[in-house]
């Protein structure tokens, strides 16, 4: 009978020396394993906003993350001041977020607060790149366009967008109302409307140093209440930044007038880098409008929107009674140029 060291000393005879080929093959396999692992702990970057506190993000999460290479989103800034109908330069900035986000999808839009639909958003994809869908305006129709003469509420905007044959997933949607913004963007959204790209007209007079909107109009009185050319109109960047994200968007763009939104999910599988909601719109609160001062606005808390504004069951009155409300008074300052005054808003001691 063979010792044990006889049998071991055996088995060392019988065996083979791996080729070199074999050896290489081996080294590649534990170099994967070891970046496998590598990626599965890199940090989230988009973990910042808003203070989440995990150490540990969720290997998928951590593996989207990883995957986030392209900064298009990050650079539609470079395309300010192009137009050619839009009111602003939202046609360059359209046009480039659609770039972004895999081109013109089905063509679909919906726009409404379009005036005669001269000075519009989506004119020149209807009328360059063949889009289709439906204008609303309160004092004016075109049927070529089309526009349609319709007043439009929050208690209505769902059964405006179902008698036109808005589709779900359409591709922009543009809203402006000139008042009740926020709580209109809000029943859009929360009664299962998914645009590609969101554009929302802001209220520029506050920058970003404020998160407020026009206290919602009470139901029946819809048509006296309307903005009448100064500051009390629509809302804030900040709060309309607010309202959109648990509805899962994300601002890319802001000029003076609108702000940009894609949907989060949608640039994550397009492997975007995603711009920090800071950018948006930048620090300068432009003097724009008179009539600041004095005014009650409704105070767009985040913990209420996140705890409400996607419940179907809420109505759209409920949602807009539960925020509080808030007095400001503001000021200007000039350099000697009445086109650049920086305005700053401060709680009126006095209410």
């Amino acid at each position: 009978n063979l010792t044990g060291h006889q049998s071991l000393l055996l088995s060392i005879n019988k065996m083979t020396v791996p080729s070199f080929g074999t050896i290489k093959a081996y080294i590649g396999a534990l170099l994967v394993i070891l970046t496998v692992r590598h990626v599965l702990l890199i940090k989230n970057p988009l973990s910042n906003h808003h203070q989440h506190t995990a150490t540990h993000p969720a290997p998928e999460k951590a593996l989207v993350a990883a995957t986030q290479t392209n900064d298009c989103l990050s650079r539609i800034g470079n395309v300010k001041g192009i137009k050619l109908y839009s009111q602003n330069d939202e046609d360059g900035a359209i046009l480039q977020t659609l770039r972004c986000m895999g081109g013109h999808g089905t063509k679909e839009y919906f726009e409404f607060g379009s005036e005669d639909g001269t000075e519009v958003n989506t004119r020149l994809l209807r009328t360059l790149y063949g889009w289709h869908g439906h204008l609303l305006d309160g004092s004016n129709d075109n049927a070529e366009i089309p526009l349609h003469k319709e007043f439009f509420t929050p208690s209505n905007i769902v059964s405006l967008l179902q008698k036109y044959g808005v589709g779900k997933n359409l591709d922009v949607l543009s809203v402006d109302c000139d008042y009740d913004d926020l709580y209109t963007t809000r029943e859009i959204l929360v009664n299962g409307y998914k645009p590609r790209v969101l554009i929302i007209e802001y209220n520029v007079n506050f920058g970003s140093e404020w998160a407020v909107s026009t206290v919602a109009k009470p139901v029946g009185e819809e048509l006296t209440l309307r903005w009448r050319g100064d500051c009390y109109f629509g809302a804030s960047a900040m709060a309309l930044i607010r309202l959109v994200e648990p509805f899962g968007y994300i601002p890319v763009y802001s000029n003076d007038v609108n702000l940009i939104f894609v949907r989060l999910d949608q640039a994550q599988k397009l492997g975007m880098i995603i711009p920090s909601v800071e950018n948006f719109p930048g620090p300068y609160a432009r003097a724009l409008h008179r009539g600041c001062s004095g005014r009650k606005w409704a105070s767009i808390d985040f913990d209420i929107v996140k705890m409400k504004a996607t419940d179907p069951n809420v109505s759209h009155t409920q949602f807009a009674d539960s925020f509080p409300t808030v007095q400001l008074s503001s000021k200007d300052f000039y350099n000697g140029k009445k086109n650049l005054a920086w305005r700053i808003f401060q709680e009126d001691e006095k209410a």
